[in-house]
């Protein structure tokens, strides 16, 4: 059995050889990993881990974005980073929200609003052909479709939601214009790749550890909608759908599920209404889950003993019957020790003999 027939076969909820595996971490823990054993890229890191799934993006070909030696950059939407932190512990912090503060819809109008000319599209082709024997999903980043993530970056968190009930208008329009972009994205996207991608993945935060940050009128307004015409083509062709949401989204997993999402990610276990078993035995036959081992507590503070331990009685609750992806409950910080990152997937292994 190959990577991408495990992944499907957990996705129509039969149990594969053994649990597939996902790898999910922010890009200073990547290069730490692979740096300490002693590979020469991310591919054969993976390759070690025994990775089941390949992320996938058209090539940027647009103006440089990112100042190393000063510790600066900026994303497509204008949104400014800085490099902060110390020794390994650096990361990338965003600093400067180009839209905070401003109430005109005239000023939208005139804004750089980024175009699917910034993307090299025909780039598809060979990294599907070199990934074919891996379950293909849209890569975390520009690739995989969001909303409310990249509007929050663009007005500033905390004008968000002041934003969104005091100036309808205004927001409906910046809903517009990230839509519109993606829904752009996703044509060039699937037009090369068709049905060799196997998921897009949708990602946008929708809940914090004590429960929803939305409403459901957004949700309904806003949110629905955006992932309806996200998915549209991708669905047409037979591609699962890849739902990615942090925090306690408990309540819209029915949503989730009516929308047709095959996956959801990354189950974030200590926020409200997350736990493995609960969500196992109410969707557990209508939905697949990935990630659920705690990163906050285990996968960073733990001996690898204990991280083992963890996957052991995480597998028993998950793997049967199939639908259970197995990776961390949040992206690997790069402060996680690898030997824990290790221990977990080994750990499965172990436990499937």
């Amino acid at each position: 059995m190959n990577h991408k027939e495990r992944v499907l076969k957990a996705l129509n909820h039969e149990e594969p050889d053994r649990v597939p595996f996902f790898y999910w971490a922010v890009p200073e823990f990547t290069e730490k990993m692979v740096k300490q054993l002693g590979f020469s890229d991310k591919d054969q890191m993976l390759e070690h881990l025994d990775i089941d799934f390949r992320w996938v993006e058209p090539y940027y070909k647009g103006p440089g974005l990112i100042n190393i030696k000063k510790g600066h950059k900026k994303d497509i939407w204008g949104v400014e980073y800085d490099l902060v932190g110390h020794g390994d512990l650096k990361y990338w912090e965003a600093t400067k929200f180009p839209l905070q503060g401003i109430s005109d819809i005239s000023y939208l109008e005139d804004y750089p609003w980024p175009t699917t000319d910034l993307f090299d599209f025909d780039s598809l082709d060979q990294q599907c052909e070199m990934y074919k024997d891996y379950a293909i999903m849209t890569a975390p980043g520009y690739s995989s479709p969001g909303l409310f993530r990249i509007i929050q970056r663009l007005i500033g968190r905390d004008s968000f939601l002041d934003v969104m009930v005091y100036n309808p208008r205004f927001f409906k329009v910046l809903v517009d214009k990230v839509t519109g972009f993606y829904v752009d994205f996703i044509e060039k996207f699937f037009a090369v790749t068709g049905d060799r991608v196997d998921l897009i993945r949708i990602a946008d935060d929708f809940g914090a550890q004590s429960g929803l940050i939305i409403s459901k009128d957004a949700w309904n307004d806003y949110c629905r909608p955006a992932i309806e015409k996200f998915v549209e083509i991708p669905r047409k062709l037979g591609v699962k759908f890849y739902m990615h949401s942090c925090g306690g989204v408990r309540k819209l997993v029915p949503e989730f599920i009516s929308l047709g999402a095959d996956v959801l990610d990354p189950i974030q276990t200590r926020a409200q209404g997350m736990s493995p078993d609960g969500l196992k035995k109410d969707f557990g036959q209508m939905i697949t889950f990935s990630g659920a081992l705690d990163e906050e507590l285990l996968l960073r503070k733990a001996k690898p003993d204990e991280v083992k331990e963890g996957v052991r009685e995480l597998l028993e609750v998950m793997t049967p019957g199939g639908g259970f992806i197995l990776g961390p409950s949040h992206k690997l910080k790069v402060e996680t020790p690898v030997q824990n990152v290790l221990a977990m997937y080994e750990a499965v292994k172990e436990f499937s003999k």
